[in-house]
């Protein structure tokens, strides 16, 4: 852009008093649209040859002065269409105002008849305008949109705006939560709304939010699961009841999880998890194909076809497998000690069900690849679900699991009120040992399965899923994420509180020695340019006889080696949500010095499909050293 944002602010803004001074309102109420645009594209045979008066309305999005004739494209909500304005239509004054006053971004009514071009581009040729709406600041490139992540999360309104790919996404956002409307309704479940504001959190191990409610003077928490209330209405006499709600749960963010998302959960009495199983996986192979249009789809590299029967894998079988103990026999000590071995994060005071549930995260759930139910899994981490006849230590519980991710849980649900008291007791001890996400006694809940609940099957699942079909991170499918607020610039200053960068390079895909200190010095660059002179404790130094030398930054910088673009990926997304600054290098920035290459070839592709080849961290220290302890430093 070769004017500052200021000026062009400025030159708006004049434009502005221009309009208002001439008598013209730039912010009416209401506008004489007759079509959308896309209707006007439909209808345009019968327009043309009835010489029907059409008004559009829309955004102008390209404005090509021609001395005296303007083409410009306006775009509503349904389409794109070209609108030329000529003088000897307008007459010189009133195309002189337009041609002024109006700029790319502004909204516009113009009133006109259809034509084709000599290039057979449908085009409305107007009489007549009106101005809707004057924009202030101008809109980023259509053609280059918004380079920035952070930018493009954080001003989501212009990403969708410029990006059409991402206005597509939230599309299909819609159609995936009207399928499970729709599928679930289509078999009788009835649709409800339960509170979001309680006084015990359950359902689910999570950290929950609270917050104060004025009129009552009481703290509540935020629901972190739907379950129990959902439960409440089996007990009162409902069979088949489902919600599709929002969730808040105080814990990290990385490419799976988010702190509020929206969940769905159902619950249907007089079925057991067979009959859960049954229609889940009906439902979502419905999901797939509604959103997808196919039922193949591709999540972080992986091929993954939904179309087949999903076969069952049991959860011991598995963690003997690969975690190397049987959990009908392992000790508590037995599992401390894997932990340890597996380098888990062991410095709470952590359950047997909790150490179970690390363990299988890191040794057993990566491998489960292709859409599959894991069943059998343990009661230390079932404490809803009803025993396996079969087997006390195992659960009557199912799970959804593709590409590595868990999409969705599924119960025979536990109804016998002695038994589920006790596991709440069983609960409360561990919360009380320091474990914050244990569940917590919910005495209503109790007494109302006291009175009787019948035998049901429950099953709950996230917009995870929607983000695994799309293969981006769940945060990306979120219109507006949450994100740390931006810190007000200062002057630079010596920081009271320690930060460090770390640099990782990826060692997994073969780059050369050359290609690897490429990337390290690209990386540090970047992080240095967009971080600046508030890295520095003071520009230079005074050497014994009056000579300068400029000073280093004041914060340590880190090499280590990460094993592949993945791990790089799921990095970078839990840096993010950690408020940490982030520096990327991707294969297409060490093949050419072209920026403007960079940026139309990363815009064709998908963010999975670009092969990172390093990422820099910056912040506190001792968030950042705990998010990248696992990596060895580089060699």
């Amino acid at each position: 852009m070769s004017e500052r944002l200021e000026d062009i602010i400025a030159i708006r803004k004049a434009k502005l008093e221009a309009i208002k001074a001439a008598g013209v309102d730039p912010y009416p109420s209401t506008t004489g649209r007759t079509h959308t645009n896309q209707g006007a594209l439909d209808d345009f045979d019968s327009l043309v040859a009835s010489a029907a008066r059409v008004t559009l309305v829309g955004r102008i999005r390209s404005w090509r002065d021609m001395g005296k004739i303007i083409f410009a494209h306006i775009e509503d909500g349904t389409a794109k269409i070209q609108v030329l304005f000529k003088k000897e239509d307008l007459g010189d004054d009133v195309f002189n105002f337009l041609l002024k006053n109006f700029d790319i971004g502004d909204f516009i009514e113009a009133t006109g008849s259809l034509f084709k071009t000599k290039t057979e581009e449908k085009t409305l040729q107007a009489s007549g305008y009106k101005m809707l709406a004057k924009s202030l600041l101008p809109l980023p490139s259509e053609h280059y949109g918004l380079a920035d992540e952070e930018t493009r999360l954080r001003k989501r309104y212009l990403d969708i705006l410029t990006n059409p790919e991402t206005k597509q996404l939230f599309i299909k956002k819609n159609i995936f939560w009207q399928t499970v409307r729709e599928f679930l309704a289509g078999l009788g479940f009835l649709e409800v709304q339960t509170p979001v504001l309680e006084h015990v959190p359950g359902g689910a191990d999570a950290e929950p939010f609270v917050t104060h409610h004025n009129a009552l003077n009481q703290d509540f928490f935020m629901r972190i699961s739907l379950e129990l209330s959902l439960k409440r209405l089996l007990v009162a006499g409902y069979e088949k009841v489902f919600e599709i709600g929002r969730l808040f749960r105080n814990e990290g963010i990385d490419r799976d999880h988010l702190q509020e998302y929206d969940d769905t959960e159902f619950y249907w009495a007089f079925a057991d998890h067979e009959d859960g199983m049954r229609i889940v996986e009906e439902l979502f192979k419905k999901i797939v194909q509604n959103v997808c249009g196919q039922m193949q789809t591709v999540y972080e590299g992986h091929n993954l076809d939904w179309s087949l029967k999903w076969p069952r894998v049991d959860y011991f079988a598995l963690f003997l497998e690969h975690a190397g103990l049987d959990l009908n026999t392992a000790t508590i000590e037995d599992l401390q000690s894997k932990a340890k071995e597996l380098k888990l994060d062991t410095s709470g005071k952590l359950g047997r069900g909790r150490l179970i549930d690390a363990i299988y995260k890191k040794t057993v759930r990566p491998r489960l690849i292709q859409p599959c139910f894991l069943v059998g899994h343990p009661l230390d981490i079932s404490p809803l679900s009803k025993l396996d006849p079969a087997n006390s230590k195992k659960v009557l519980r199912f799970q959804v699991l593709a590409a590595g991710s868990e999409l969705g849980n599924g119960w025979a649900e536990l109804n016998d009120g002695i038994d589920q008291r006790q596991r709440f007791d069983e609960q409360m001890k561990l919360r009380q040992a320091g474990d914050n996400e244990a569940q917590m006694l919910d005495e209503d809940f109790v007494e109302a399965m006291e009175y009787g609940m019948p035998p049901a099957v429950g099953f709950g699942m996230s917009e995870r899923v929607f983000a695994v079909l799309m293969n981006k991170s769940i945060r990306e499918t979120v219109i507006f994420p949450p994100m740390k607020e931006m810190e007000k610039q200062s002057a630079p200053t010596k920081s009271k509180e320690t930060k460090i960068a770390v640099a990782l390079v990826n060692k997994g895909i073969g780059l050369e020695p050359w290609q690897e200190m490429n990337t390290i010095a690209h990386l540090t660059a970047a992080f240095g340019a967009r971080e600046g002179k508030k890295l520095l404790y003071q520009d230079e130094i005074t050497t014994k006889d009056n000579q300068k030398i400029k000073l280093n930054i004041q914060h340590a910088i880190m090499i280590k080696s990460a094993s592949s673009v993945g791990e790089l990926l799921n990095l970078a997304e839990k840096a993010r949500g950690l408020g940490l600054e982030v520096a990327e290098f991707t294969r297409e920035m060490i093949e050419t010095t072209n920026d403007k290459k960079v940026i139309a070839d990363t815009k064709e592709k998908n963010k999975a499909e670009v092969e990172y080849l390093g990422v820099l961290v910056f912040g506190d220290k001792k968030v950042v050293e705990q998010l990248t302890m696992d990596y060895k430093l580089y060699k």
